[in-house]
C-alpha cells in the first residue's frame, strides 16, 4: 500500500518532522509545571492523584456523566464510590446540581478540559474550596494552554495529563501537585525489557506509517523477522503477544481494558526513558500550530452542513486541541463503518454501568452523538481530506 493510502494514524507517530521547528510553543505546557512527575499513563496518574489525596473505601469521588472509563477505574481500584454529575452544553460541571446533591462523604471532584479546549475553572475551584473538597484537574485532553488567567494544570489541588495524546510515545502521563503538603510518589524504575520495548514501539509505528524515510523498510523488515521468530517459538497454541498502545487493540477490547481494575504495581512504575525523552525534548510549536490549523480546517469543512456541526466551533486562543468534536444527528451505523475503514475517530459511548439520566445534562447525549475526530500534528492534508470525505459520504450525502 502506498504511503498516500495508508490509514491515518489515530495518535501521533514519530517521523523526521517530529524534530522540526522551534522548541517552545506560544502557550504554556503542563510539562513545565514546577512539581510534576512522569507516569506510565493518564489512568495511572489519576490513581496516583487519588492516593495523594488519601482517597479510599467509603469516600466519594464526583465524576462527569461524559467520561472515558479511565476516569472511573482508578476510583474503583481504591474501593471508593463514583458519583456522576451532569455537565452543561460546553462541558462544564453543573454546579447548581452538585450543590443540591453532593454526598457528605465526597473527597474529590474531577473536572476535565474536554477535547483540549480549556474549561473555566474558577467557579469549580471556589465551589470546592467552600466545601473542603479536593479538585482534580483532568488535563488528559489538554497538554497545552491556559484556563482563564492560569496555565492548564494549575487550578486543581492535583492535575493529571496524558502524553500519548500529544506525543509519539507508547505510554505516558503526568501527575502534577499544586496543594502544599502533598508529596510526589516514589516510582519504581522500568525494567530493561520495558525500556527496550518502548523505544522499539516508537520506531515501529513511525516506520509503519512511512514517516522515517530511508529507514522505513529496514525497521519494518526487522519487526517482521522478530514477529516470525516469536511465532515459531510460541508454536501454534502459543499466547499472542500483548498489544502496544498504538492501535493493535480494537475499540471494544481497549474499553474493556480501561474498565478493569488497575494493577497498582504498574501504576507505580516510572516512565521509560525513550517515552520521557520524546515527550520532553521534541519541539512543541509544531504540535500546537498544526493541531490548531487542523481544527480550523474541520470547522470550515463542516460549516453549514446538514446533519453535522462542530460541537465547539470557537477555538480558544490559548490551547492546542486533542480532537475535533463533531456532533452528528444520526451517528449509527456510520460510526462503526468509519472505524472499520481505519478513520481516526473515537466515541465515548461505553459509559460506566449505572450512569444516571440527570436533568439538564449534556453528557449522555454527547456520548452518543459526538464523534472525536483526530486533529493531531502527524495528519497530512490528504489524511484530513479523507476524513472529511468519509463524514460526507456517511452523514451528509443526499442518499442519507
Amino acid at each position: 500500500m502506498s504511503a498516500s493510502r495508508l490509514p491515518a494514524p489515530r495518535l501521533p507517530v514519530v517521523g523526521w518532522n517530529t524534530f522540526s521547528g522551534p522548541q517552545e510553543a506560544a502557550v504554556p505546557t503542563l510539562l513545565a509545571h514546577p512539581r510534576h512527575e512522569l507516569t506510565t499513563s493518564g489512568r495511572a496518574a489519576i490513581l496516583l492523584a487519588l492516593e495523594c489525596l488519601a482517597v479510599g473505601p467509603d469516600d466519594v469521588v464526583l465524576l462527569p456523566t461524559y467520561h472515558c472509563p479511565t476516569m472511573v477505574s482508578p476510583v474503583k481500584t481504591l474501593g471508593a464510590d463514583a458519583v456522576f454529575y451532569p455537565i452543561d452544553e460546553r462541558g462544564a460541571p453543573r454546579l447548581d446540581w452538585l450543590s443540591a446533591h453532593v454526598p457528605a462523604r465526597t473527597k474529590a471532584l474531577l473536572v476535565p478540559h474536554y477535547f483540549g479546549l480549556p474549561q473555566p475553572m474558577d467557579e469549580a475551584r471556589a465551589w470546592c474550596d467552600a466545601r473542603g473538597i479536593a479538585l482534580i484537574e483532568d488535563c488528559a485532553h489538554a497538554m497545552f494552554g491556559r484556563a482563564g488567567a492560569r496555565a492548564i494544570g494549575s487550578w486543581g489541588d492535583v492535575a493529571i495529563a496524558s502524553l500519548t495524546k500529544f506525543f509519539p510515545t507508547p505510554e505516558g502521563g503526568i501527575l502534577a501537585l499544586n496543594r502544599a503538603g502533598l508529596t510526589l510518589p516514589a516510582l519504581a524504575p522500568a525494567s530493561a525489557i520495558e525500556q527496550l520495548k518502548a523505544a522499539s514501539d516508537i520506531l515501529h509505528m513511525g516506520a509503519s506509517h512511512d514517516r522515517l524515510t530511508g529507514l522505513n523498510g529496514l525497521i519494518r523488515g526487522a519487526f517482521a523477522l522478530k514477529s516470525g521468530l516469536r511465532a515459531m517459538l510460541r508454536g501454534p497454541a502459543g499466547k499472542p503477544a500483548a498489544p502496544s498502545r498504538y492501535g493493535e487493540l480494537d475499540e471494544a477490547d481497549e474499553i474493556d481494558a480501561n474498565m478493569a481494575l488497575i494493577d497498582r504495581s504498574q501504576s507505580h512504575r516510572a516512565l521509560t526513558r525513550a517515552s520521557g525523552w520524546i515527550s520532553t525534548r521534541v519541539p512543541r510549536r509544531r504540535i500546537v500550530e498544526a493541531r490548531r490549523r487542523n481544527y480550523a480546517f474541520f470547522v470550515e469543512a463542516f460549516a453549514g452542513r446538514d446533519g453535522v456541526h462542530a460541537l465547539l466551533p470557537a477555538l480558544p486562543a490559548d490551547c492546542a486541541p486533542y480532537v475535533f468534536p463533531l456532533w452528528v444527528r444520526t451517528p449509527d451505523p456510520g460510526y462503526l463503518e468509519m472505524r472499520k475503514l481505519g478513520v481516526p475517530v473515537s466515541r465515548w459511548d461505553r459509559l460506566w454501568p449505572g450512569v444516571p439520566g440527570l436533568p439538564g445534562d449534556a453528557g449522555k447525549s454527547w456520548s452518543h452523538h459526538v464523534l472525536q475526530l483526530a486533529c493531531h500534528q502527524d495528519l497530512s492534508d490528504a489524511d484530513l481530506r479523507r476524513i472529511v470525505e468519509q463524514v460526507e459520504r456517511l452523514y451528509i450525502a443526499p442518499a442519507r
